[in-house]
């Protein structure tokens, strides 16, 4: 059963089980390791500071005690006294690396907590001795540095989405690359281009609005055409069929016998073009 020890010396009080787990700031190695992360937690393993497991065990040698490097170094700066309440003077030179201890948990089995948010946690199992490795280099979810050297941190599994998306340093098209603009430049470097390269790219608007303005054209006597088309059809189609419709007002009785309802009811739905064959009908009778 591990003893509950005094707070710290000159009033710092000890380190909950909350701010000092893995996965928080560990590259900091500051307070021991999470009871979390252990399969099977090592009997006297605890330090007796941050009653967390040890990390780097470290003893003083006048009564064996051993507690985190860090949390011993942390209580050694305000107190001379011994953490576990013994009061025995510690020397620094009696303090030393427990080197037993530190074997038995370099080969205790241990998961990896790191973890994005709810989107699961990282399912590494192994050693104690192989968590650092793990961790800092293929660990999806440890925090790293930009592989760009753009000087964003973030988790290693999102690298490769925020060097397509939002890195400063991934080369990105120009704006005006629809209008033939080639160049490809890091967005830090992009505002430099827009300013030296401005007359080109009105030059590329010109040439742009030019080319439409070609195509509306074109697109305009295109319209011109089937508008004419059209009118020649509708007086070739009337023309030849004329005796069918011998008076405007029997338009409709007309279509109705020859051929019934239906067309009628059509014809009224396209108002615009019952309209032009009215028109039609009635320069027939004038002609």
């Amino acid at each position: 059963m591990a003893r509950r020890f005094p707070q710290l010396g000159g009033g710092e009080s000890r380190h909950s089980s909350q701010g000092a787990r893995v996965g928080l700031e560990d590259h900091l190695e500051e307070g021991g390791y999470d009871e979390e992360m252990f399969v099977n937690v090592p009997e006297g393993c605890k330090c007796g500071i941050c009653h967390l497991i040890l990390r780097d065990p470290t003893m003083v040698d006048q009564c064996q005690d051993t507690f985190c490097g860090s949390c011993l170094r942390r209580w050694l700066r305000t107190s001379n006294k011994c953490p576990s309440g013994d009061n025995v003077t510690v020397e620094q030179d009696k303090v030393r690396p427990n080197l037993f201890v530190a074997q038995l948990l370099a080969n205790t089995q241990v998961n990896c907590l790191k973890k994005r948010g709810r989107g699961g946690r990282c399912g590494w199992k192994g050693d104690l001795s192989e968590l650092k490795t793990h961790q800092r280099h293929t660990c999806l979810f440890s925090d790293t540095a930009c592989e760009q050297e753009c000087g964003a941190i973030l988790q290693r599994g999102l690298m490769q989405l925020h060097i397509n998306d939002a890195c400063t340093r991934t080369p990105r098209p120009c704006v005006f690359q629809p209008l033939a603009c080639a160049e490809m430049l890091p967005q830090r470097e992009m505002t430099a281009h827009m300013k030296t390269s401005g007359i080109q790219h009105i030059d590329f608007l010109k040439t742009t609005v030019l080319q439409q303005q070609v195509q509306i054209q074109l697109m305009q006597e295109q319209i011109v055409e089937l508008q004419r088309f059209r009118k020649q059809m509708t007086g070739y189609h009337f023309k030849e069929r004329k005796d069918d419709y011998v008076r405007t007002s029997d338009f409709n009785r007309t279509c109705r016998y020859r051929f019934g309802d239906g067309v009628v009811r059509y014809l009224h739905l396209t108002g615009p073009l019952l309209e032009d064959l009215q028109l039609s009908l009635q320069c027939s009778e004038v002609t």
